[in-house]
């Protein structure tokens, strides 16, 4: 098992959008015994620590792989944060940049259901009902449908910060976001095949070295 295989920071961190009572979140990515996961005995569930004012969410990088496939905004960020905290050494940091690079180079048009999916939900949570339609909250909300349409429209990863967001705003961007999806040039979905086989020579590598290990010790 390769307990670390990198750690990212997200949230409001890489936004530019941090304030003092701001926490710190991490995003951590482990890979599991290959061998416990061709017996059926791994345990590849997502953990949740939290320390002080630092939250640590953890992923087995089989469900990262998975819902990056899938368009998942949270996991593309968790991947792509321009801020790395840690990442195993060499070759596992290759295999770390390798996984950027092919989420680069596949990017899709099913980011959208993600994306659009979260910034509709927060925005009838907090903002529609009223319990939260502050300057911060719609900026939050903004950030994620300006990353959207960039994306949809250049196929980049930017992390731009938003200011100055009213509600009007936000319905605003949703209308572009739709458009940007409507008239994007990406394919519908990612080619699987770069990442499955990326996955496949990860968890050869990890046996690799468990069995080394073992042999070792």
């Amino acid at each position: 098992m390769i307990d670390n295989l990198f750690t990212t920071e997200i949230g409001s961190t890489i936004w530019l959008m941090r304030h003092p009572k701001s926490d710190t979140d991490l995003f951590r990515v482990y890979v599991a015994s290959t061998e416990e996961i061709l017996k059926g005995t791994a345990n590849t569930r997502s953990k949740f620590i939290q320390k002080d004012n630092t939250d640590i969410t953890l992923h087995e990088i089989g469900k990262v792989v998975g819902q990056l496939l899938k368009g998942n905004f949270n996991f593309f960020v968790g991947v792509m944060s321009p801020l790395t905290i840690s990442v195993a050494r060499q070759p596992l940091t290759k295999f770390y940049l390798d996984l950027q690079n092919i989420v680069k180079e596949n990017v899709s048009k099913n980011c959208y259901h993600s994306i659009h999916g979260l910034a509709v939900h927060n925005f009838k949570k907090y903002v529609y009902s009223g319990k939260d339609d502050s300057e911060r909250r719609c900026n939050k909300i903004l950030r994620v449908l300006q990353f959207g349409k960039t994306l949809l429209d250049t196929g980049k990863f930017e992390f731009t910060p938003f200011k100055g967001g009213t509600p009007d705003d936000i319905i605003e961007w949703i209308d572009w976001l739709n458009e940007a999806y409507k008239y994007s040039q990406l394919p519908e979905k990612p080619d699987d095949t770069f990442y499955r086989d990326w996955l496949y020579n990860l968890r050869l590598y990890e046996l690799k070295c468990s069995n080394m290990k073992r042999y070792v010790e």
